[in-house]
């Protein structure tokens, strides 16, 4: 089974993946920059801070931008899985930590995650409508 649902949050949102993707430039964290490399999405007026919520097969996702959303599936793309240590060379933190390491077995299956990426292509659209906005 397949769902997605864009929620929106009243505080900027973090997600496991976020520390990974989007780098501050002008702070040591997340919380305490405002501007990062690749930008994170801004709130949408009157609504909030949009979070993509996913499930395939009992597998759930969050996203709070599309550089995530894009991350994941370049990541899970690949052919074989890389491990998370090649992928946590670039952060001052162990691989046990990186987000791969999160992901349940079965997310991890070439099967599941063919399924993952068609659909995060199907759905990337509905997400980009509302994520473009810069924090």
């Amino acid at each position: 089974m397949k769902f997605y649902q864009i929620t929106y949050w009243k505080m900027p949102p973090i997600s496991v993946m976020t520390y990974w993707v989007h780098r501050p430039l002008d702070g040591e964290s997340l919380n305490t920059a405002t501007m990062f490399d690749p930008p994170r999405p801004g709130p949408v007026p009157g609504e909030g801070w949009p979070v993509l919520m996913v499930e395939i097969d009992g597998v759930e996702l969050v996203f709070t931008s599309l550089a995530e959303l894009d991350a994941y599936v370049e990541v899970m793309s690949r052919q074989p899985l890389p491990s998370t240590r090649e992928l946590s060379r670039e952060k001052p933190i162990g691989p046990n930590k990186h987000w791969l390491s999160r992901m349940p077995k079965k997310a991890k299956s070439t099967k599941h995650r063919e399924k993952a990426i068609k659909y995060l292509s199907e759905i990337r659209g509905a997400f980009a409508a509302v994520a473009e906005r810069p924090f």
